[in-house]
């Protein structure tokens, strides 16, 4: 599954080029444990066609060792073995506002319901499509695993992972500065609304952390993790650079993550994972039920006035 990256450029004015027929994984050693790490374009239900879903569950077939997914993948994909937990990095008021900001308001609401319609029925990218190739047309298509990581970060707008961290620590401490990056592709709108909340460099220190001692609990001497775009160059940054970074906040994200491992299914996990989804669900549910009650108060003033 090796893969050749080629520059934007080269992308972008080539007249033929053949497409990954997998995902690209960063790999590296840490603690001992072969990391294979797949970056992932996974949208709102998967890929935001159904030709990219299809790209990675074929990944996943061919995975070596322990396969796992970042939270909620396994009700995505195929074939992975568990989940990382990562929202175990997320706040509870972090959880809350990162779905309060996709549902704020009714345009928000309907843009989310159509991105999840077209991602459902799209059978493929835009990518190419009457021979035009752009970068706003790229966040479904394996052409984007053609470019390396790194520079993919940046056409994402996303900073180098240590200014990245430095911000997500900042941002924790309410002294945050960074606006949220803007993709080029406009099917992923949303990700700007969400990404101040995310806390996406904790949760890559987390599920790296974790699937290294998930797969030592489990004897295996490869892990593969899947997760979203970002995670993966966070993650091989991390690798090797944890020991300059010996904050508060990533010793103990580190601690959390090996202690959930060695008891994944204890009491407090379980009550944080409830908890936790009550923040997310009523991130959604009170700018929606009180949208569709001021919906129906208008409906009913209008009946009282014919």
């Amino acid at each position: 599954m090796s893969t050749q990256y080629i520059p934007v450029s080269d992308l972008l004015s080539a007249t033929r080029l053949d497409f990954p027929q997998y995902l690209d994984a960063v790999q590296f050693d840490y603690k001992g444990i072969r990391c294979h790490v797949f970056g992932v374009l996974h949208g709102l239900t998967g890929g935001t066609n159904r030709g990219y879903k299809e790209l990675v569950n074929r990944t996943i077939a061919q995975a070596p060792g322990l396969r796992l997914g970042e939270m909620r993948f396994s009700s995505l994909y195929s074939g992975l073995h568990g989940e990382l937990d990562d929202w175990m990095q997320i706040p509870l008021g972090d959880a809350f506002w990162f779905s309060f900001a996709l549902h704020m308001t009714p345009v928000r609401i309907a843009q989310l319901f159509r991105a999840f319609i077209r991602e459902r029925i799209a059978a493929k990218d835009r990518f190419g499509l009457a021979d035009v190739r752009r970068l706003q047309d790229i966040g479904g298509s394996a052409a984007f695993h053609s470019i390396a990581p790194d520079e993919r970060r940046r056409l994402a707008g996303f900073p180098a992972p240590a200014r990245y961290l430095q911000e997500n620590i900042a941002r924790r401490q309410g002294s945050g500065t960074m606006q949220a990056p803007v993709f080029p592709d406009k099917d992923w709108e949303w990700l700007t609304l969400i990404e101040p909340f995310a806390n996406i460099p904790l949760r890559s220190i987390h599920m790296l952390e974790y699937g290294v001692a998930l797969a030592r609990e489990n004897g295996a001497a490869d892990v593969s993790l899947f997760v979203g775009e970002i995670h993966n160059s966070d993650m091989a940054w991390y690798a090797q650079n944890n020991f300059s970074y010996a904050s508060t906040m990533v010793a103990a994200a580190i601690a959390g993550a090996m202690a959930h491992a060695r008891n994944p299914r204890s009491l407090d996990a379980r009550i944080h994972r409830v908890v936790f989804n009550l923040a997310n669900a009523a991130g959604s549910l009170i700018p929606t039920f009180f949208y569709l009650g001021l919906a129906s108060l208008v409906a009913l003033r209008g009946l009282q006035l014919l």
